[in-house]
């Protein structure tokens, strides 16, 4: 079978997912360039379109807001000198071990937010369908990686409601459902191999099919200029995963050609959040806002034994908008 040169490009340029035997499914959350520049998801930010997927209690303060498309991409690793390679008409596949940084790793990945993003918030209210495609390329070293590759479909909704507790403070309280539908190829093996096995893409290469139903959780707490935030992404989400031996086995005879089916909660990711939008004099007399986000994520991970530094779940956001038409954005996580 001739490869081709596109689809190797797409493959090449690659977020990792192990089998579905050695991993925990991921929650699948559309490409944001807000979210990315401002250091990821924040329980206290008041995301407007973006509540749905930060906290659903964001969505009582979401102006009435209409989404008719997006395209957005999240890419790390190499992706110059693939880009370079591809231009030249180099096999990237064949070549992937040149990539290698000096201690004999690649990670690389692309994430891509599709045309397909329809959806409304306002009034408390918040629905949408959104589609991601993404590919990961991971190889701790050369005689193992992981390349996983695949399409998701995620259809969400949530209400909002506030409360006035007086004397300035206001609480919101949101719950979103949503439903996801996940087709995904995963492949582990040298990376030396990948060529070899991508000749073949959907007769010999593993493939998985992830449906699940989810149910995040969130309040916020504004007092003046402060806000304290609460958010469970993934309170409760079920999902079952079936792997089968391929794309061509699983149309032939998905009951012969099945590898194993798993069913299992997403992990819950407690979050606590914090949001300060100082009203300074300099930032009035210029018409700008600005908002300062800090967060510590994953809490139920302190209870457990720890397989990160805690540290790595700190993550600071900052923005300014000046004059409502240009906004200056910084983060860390």
């Amino acid at each position: 079978m001739k490869k081709d040169p596109a689809i190797i490009v797409l493959f090449a340029l690659v977020l990792p997912i192990l089998p579905l035997s050695a991993q925990t499914v991921s929650p699948g959350v559309p490409v944001s360039p807000r979210r990315a520049a401002i250091g990821g998801l924040h329980a206290a930010d008041l995301a407007g379109f973006d509540s749905i997927f930060t906290n659903p209690a964001g969505l009582a303060s979401a102006e009435g807001e209409w989404m008719y498309s997006r395209i957005a991409l999240n890419a790390a690793g190499p992706i110059f000198d693939i880009a370079n390679m591809a231009l030249s008409g180099t096999d990237i596949l064949s070549n992937l071990t040149s990539l290698l940084d000096p201690a004999g790793r690649l990670y690389t990945s692309m994430d891509l937010a599709t045309p397909v993003a329809l959806g409304y918030v306002g009034k408390g209210l918040g629905i949408g369908i959104f589609n991601r495609t993404y590919v990961i390329v991971n190889a701790p070293s050369i005689t193992t990686s992981f390349m996983t590759f695949g399409e998701e479909l995620l259809l969400t909704g949530g209400y909002a409601k506030r409360f006035d507790l007086g004397e300035g403070n206001l609480l919101d309280l949101g719950i979103v459902v949503k439903g996801f539908l996940r087709n995904e190829f995963a492949w582990s093996g040298a990376l030396t191999d990948v060529s070899t096995a991508f000749n073949d893409i959907f007769g010999g290469i593993p493939f998985n099919i992830v449906t699940g139903l989810g149910v995040d959780l969130g309040a916020i707490w504004t007092f003046g200029d402060y806000a304290l935030a609460l958010s469970a992404r993934d309170a409760f989400s079920p999902y079952i995963a079936s792997s089968y031996t391929s794309y061509d086995g699983f149309k032939a005879n998905p009951t012969a050609n099945k590898i194993e089916t798993v069913t299992d909660l997403i992990p819950v990711d407690l979050s606590l959040g914090f949001r300060w939008n100082p009203r300074w004099l300099f930032l009035a007399r210029t018409g700008s806002e600005l908002t300062l986000l800090a967060d510590y994520r994953n809490i139920w991970g302190l209870f457990r034994i720890l397989d990160r530094n805690p540290v790595l779940e700190l993550s600071l956001g900052a923005e300014i908008v000046m004059l409502e038409i240009l906004s200056l954005r910084a983060g860390i996580r």
